[in-house]
């Protein structure tokens, strides 16, 4: 009896880590039906302006590095986040509340909304020729790959007829870095390094950010926010 309790106990686990792992995948089809003019409503009802801005180019104090810049953003790699954040995939206390208060629908339509606005930029100011040529060329000597060849050049992502250069992810779950804002840049490069974030496809940024110094991080921040 102890035994099959034991071995029911056990599939009951089964079912409900398999069932949670199904619904963290995002529910990408809520996209193709997202409304532009409905999530520029939302986006003010449900608070997002006040952080992210209306036009998703941060008008608050952003120097905890908390912010990003959703301008221009691709909207499923915004709703692949939002789901992580909800799972807890992704560690954040308020954006894991707001996953847990605004539905899916609601969501597709804010990431819709600002992703249709013009997209984020830097103005040049902070260019860092090291951060540019680890950027551009990495380093091979120490297996440091180049932001480039993921990001793009100008740091807008890669075009939607190329190929992915990462095998089996689509490029629009390729995050648009080009004029983030730095605060959220030099968060986000130690997270990654440092295993605070783990959520990235097998686990990608973090390789790619384990050998960066500090000073490294800085200067990349310096380039990739001035795009």
């Amino acid at each position: 009896m102890r035994s099959l309790l034991i071995r029911l106990c056990l599939l009951v686990c089964y079912f409900l880590s398999v069932s949670s792992a199904l619904a963290e995948e995002p529910d990408y089809s809520l996209l193709d039906s997202a409304s532009v003019d409905n999530g520029k409503i939302a986006s003010a009802d449900e608070r997002c302006q006040e952080c992210h801005g209306a036009d998703g180019n941060i008008h608050a104090n952003n120097e905890s590095g908390k912010i990003p810049k959703l301008a221009g953003q691709h909207p499923a790699y915004l709703l692949k986040q939002f789901t992580d954040f909800r799972s807890g995939n992704r560690h954040n206390d308020f954006m894991a509340m707001m996953a847990r208060t605004v539905d899916d629908e609601t969501a597709a339509d804010i990431f819709a909304y600002y992703a249709a606005q013009p997209i984020m930029k830097g103005d040049g100011a902070g260019s860092n020729a090291l951060g540019k040529k680890l950027y551009l060329e990495g380093d091979a000597a120490r297996q440091i790959q180049a932001c480039s060849s993921c990001h793009g050049v100008s740091g807008k992502g890669v075009a939607s007829d190329q190929p992915s250069p990462i095998a089996g992810l689509p490029v629009e779950l390729i995050p648009v870095i080009g004029g983030q804002d730095w605060h959220y840049l030099d968060q986000q490069l130690r997270d990654w390094r440092d295993g605070e974030r783990t959520n990235s496809t097998d686990g990608v940024m973090n390789k790619v950010t384990a050998k960066l110094t500090d000073n490294e991080i800085k200067a990349l921040n310096d380039y990739i926010s001035s795009l």
